[in-house]
């Protein structure tokens, strides 16, 4: 089990403590929920990344260079 450092603002005085059942669970759901928005935030950077390739390729198949790409689309870098 993890411990807990308390520390009393007013005296300094600290104090290391086992976690109780209730913040040992509020932890565990903390980091499974972290863990789940890192998650959704790296399939959205991989889809977005994914989106952005297929808009290069469709403008390239139009006859469009990297050079005219980037100018008429700077955040669409090739």
């Amino acid at each position: 089990m993890a411990d807990v450092i308390e520390i009393w603002a007013d005296t300094q005085e600290s104090v290391i403590r086992p976690m109780t059942a209730e913040e040992l669970a509020q932890r565990e759901k903390d980091e499974a929920e972290a863990e789940a928005a890192a998650q959704a935030a790296a399939q959205q950077a991989a889809q977005t990344a994914a989106v952005t390739q297929l808009a290069i390729a469709h403008a390239k198949s139009l006859g469009f260079t990297d050079e005219m790409i980037a100018v008429m689309y700077p955040n669409l870098a090739p």
